[in-house]
């Protein structure tokens, strides 16, 4: 049986191993260690200043019967779907737009996507100016006579005030993504189906969704997942409130580590969170079931 030499491994493999191992390196450190350490001190009571003691499941029971955590994870999902939905619509409409030759395309899209690029504090400060009741909304409301709306400070107004500004910011990075995807759909498609007496919904719902389905599940997944990370427009624009109407999970567990130190529960709400988003992924990735598109 011959031994397999260090040498005898192409020289090629060696040079790929060392460009990843940075990046291993940093994931595992990064990334997977501070899970492993979450996932150890969600089973303590930790409060930052003692050591952690083991208390096995307690905080998992307890989250079982957490009046507040299930209602910030209820508002959670509202905010992920309430924001992805017409996200998702919305960005395959603006792409679908600018897939087409028209003047002026390059500014148009370029206005799309600045505000990407915007910090989230600067545009949850900005838009908190213009749901003010003397803001810019309320006055452009005013002649219709609507208003002045409380549109921070009512539990059932914050929540959609704050799906809106998501939803505009966001639409630019997903345009992008769908923008790529429609660009690479072969003409000849659409030709074809012109010829065949196919109007542009039949083409549309025919070939460019069909075609661009590997893109719909990147796009419906990342969008998932940054709507459960919600963070930083419910800490600028409203802290949670009012009466807790937008406490989504994130908020809730820096607010319940971090301020009140139970750092044990704060982690056991994370691990929820991760499994929650995780279960939701996969259940995607099997619905849209995006194999590998072919243009034969």
């Amino acid at each position: 049986m011959r031994v397999l030499r260090w040498t005898s491994v192409p020289r090629r493999e060696w040079w790929g191993l060392a460009f990843v191992l940075p990046a291993l390196a940093w994931k595992i450190g990064f990334n997977l260690i501070p899970m492993a350490n979450a996932a150890y001190i969600s089973l303590t009571n930790y409060d930052l200043l003692t050591a952690p003691r083991f208390v096995g499941l307690a905080n998992y029971a307890g989250l079982a019967t957490d009046a507040r955590f299930k209602q910030a994870l209820g508002n959670t999902f509202v905010y992920a779907f309430g924001r992805g939905v017409p996200l998702v619509v919305i960005s395959l409409f603006v792409a679908w737009v600018f897939a087409r030759t028209f003047r002026g395309k390059n500014v148009f899209r370029t206005l799309y996507f600045m505000p990407v690029i915007i910090s989230g504090v600067v545009i949850s400060i900005v838009w908190a100016l213009l749901y003010d009741p003397r803001g810019m909304i309320n006055q452009l409301l005013a002649p219709f006579g609507i208003g002045p709306v409380l549109w921070l400070t009512k539990s059932d107004s914050a929540p959609i005030a704050i799906i809106v500004m998501a939803v505009w910011q966001s639409i630019g990075f997903y345009m992008i993504i769908f923008l790529a995807g429609l660009e690479g759909v072969p003409v000849d498609f659409y030709d074809a189906a012109t010829v065949d007496g196919a109007n542009g919904w039949q083409r549309f719902w025919h070939i460019t969704l069909p075609l661009i389905k590997p893109t719909t599940l990147f796009v419906l997944v990342i969008n998932l997942i940054n709507g459960f990370q919600a963070f930083t427009y419910q800490f600028v624009m409203t802290r949670g409130g009012p009466s807790d109407a937008t406490n989504v999970a994130s908020l809730l567990i820096y607010d319940t580590g971090l301020q009140y130190q139970k750092m044990g529960l704060a982690s056991a709400m994370s691990i929820v969170l991760f499994a929650v988003i995780m279960a939701l992924t996969l259940f995607q990735m099997r619905v849209v079931r995006a194999d590998e598109t072919t243009y034969a």
